[in-house]
């Protein structure tokens, strides 16, 4: 309120309630505290009945009950006025405050006990052939302050609240919702404690975001004091699922304000898959259930990245029973392997044909400024009497062959150490290759 000015009197700033969605009408308020104080009270076309306690006439000038302006004007004679400052006013917030600072209360809806939330977590989880169970959990109460500012809205007085976190941050709107804070319920009994310095730091920094809120929409405002300071305890859960599978055992932990607590997936350590479906592998892992797969050729229940495809047969099978094809590259099971007649490579099946592979009968024309030729012939200079080369690759090694005139050459050369692998001659008139006998193989080589 604007202060009368003198000649010389100093302007004071016009007191103002930070704004707020949270809104409550003062009738509806005073209906609230006299039911959290469990106070004789009827209402009849707008106007409250209070039959007051021994304890409370003094402060009403021994009365026994009072009658309140709800709905109705508060001119009206014998009513007790509901002003802000007024001795109703006064007595309530007393009364709520129970000689503290600040009146302690909490959501209505959050859960109080572990039994609670455990319903609400296990069920969310379907164990094949195992169990889940809580290894632990912990409800801690953690302080949020709620600032109740005096108010007048459309023509109604009302009270605006603000909410500051535990931590002194201020709550949005939708977190308010969430957390039920617009329905409290007054703690009668043994409420959590709260030292002093730590309500002074929430206070405090409730007054700052009411300021700022304040200063926001005019300059020139300055907040009004709250007319109630509550503080709200708010149940935080912690704690961790334990999954069990005969004598394995995983957990998954977990953390958040119990009201909002929900089951999270599990998240497998080993495939990275998210399920609420868990199962087990033949040697004790847990992951989910849809990644557990039968092995087709040991008919184990493995994870589906531990199988690979047999590129002869199309079978999906561990990697142990599998080898790779220097030709193709792709595993294939190792009972589906041959040799191949021309460089004596252990093969795939499905590269071979007439029993040659792939490799074999796709030796390239080159020449000797090839740079694997180049190589070869580096290490075996006797290989340069031979004109004219053929050439392929596989993973490990170098199939060259050579001609001239009636004869031709062949040798497989390690690609890593240019050893000789096979070495192997023939001709024109001879059907096929004819290894060379390894204490022969030197004359030819150099």
């Amino acid at each position: 309120m604007q202060r009368p000015l003198g000649p010389s009197s100093p302007t004071f700033p016009e007191l103002s309630a930070p704004e707020s969605e949270v809104c409550e009408d003062r009738s509806d308020f005073v209906r609230w505290a006299l039911e959290q104080l469990h106070i004789d009270f009827s209402e009849v076309h707008g106007i409250g009945h209070v039959r007051l306690p021994a304890r409370d006439r003094s402060a009403f000038g021994g009365q026994a009950e009072i009658w309140l302006p709800l709905d109705k004007l508060e001119a009206q004679q014998l009513l007790e006025p509901l002003d802000w400052e007024g001795r109703f006013s006064r007595w309530l917030r007393n009364r709520l405050c129970a000689g503290e600072s600040a009146m302690h209360v909490c959501p209505g809806e959050q859960p109080t006990a572990v039994k609670d939330l455990s319903d609400r977590l296990l069920h969310a989880y379907h164990v094949e052939r195992g169990k889940v169970h809580l290894g632990g959990c912990r409800l801690t109460d953690f302080p949020f302050l709620r600032l109740s500012f005096a108010a007048n809205e459309n023509g109604r007085p009302t009270l605006r609240h603000l909410f500051v976190a535990h931590d002194g941050s201020s709550v949005s709107s939708s977190l308010v919702a969430d957390l039920c804070l617009d329905k409290l319920q007054r703690i009668e009994k043994r409420p959590p404690r709260i030292d002093a310095t730590t309500l002074g730091m929430l206070t405090a920094a409730g007054r700052h975001t009411a300021a700022k809120a304040t200063t926001q929409r005019d300059p020139e405002a300055a907040v009004v004091e709250p007319f109630l300071i509550s503080v709200v305890w708010i149940k935080h859960a912690s704690g961790q699922l334990q999954f069990t599978i005969g004598e394995s055992t995983t957990a998954l932990p977990f953390s958040g304000w119990a009201k909002l607590l929900q089951a999270q997936p599990f998240v497998a350590e080993k495939s990275g898959a998210s399920t609420f479906h868990l199962a087990a592998t033949d040697d004790g892992c847990v992951d989910a259930f849809d990644e557990i797969v039968t092995c087709e050729q040991s008919g184990r229940h493995v994870l589906r990245q531990d199988l690979v495809c047999c590129s002869v047969t199309g079978k999906w099978v561990l990697a142990e029973f599998t080898e790779s094809c220097p030709v193709s590259g792709q595993a294939a099971l190792d009972t589906k392997f041959g040799v191949c007649t021309v460089c004596q490579q252990r093969v795939s099946q499905v590269v071979l044909e007439a029993n040659i592979c792939g490799a074999c009968r796709g030796l390239g024309r080159t020449n000797k400024d090839d740079p694997r030729l180049m190589w070869i012939l580096g290490e075996h200079p006797g290989l340069h009497r031979w004109k004219t080369w053929r050439l392929a690759e596989t993973q490990y090694v170098y199939i060259a062959e050579a001609s001239r005139r009636l004869k031709r050459l062949l040798i497989v050369v390690d690609k890593e150490t240019l050893a000789v692998r096979h070495l192997a001659t023939t001709s024109r008139l001879i059907a096929g290759w004819i290894p060379v006998a390894p204490a022969a193989q030197n004359e030819l080589l150099h």
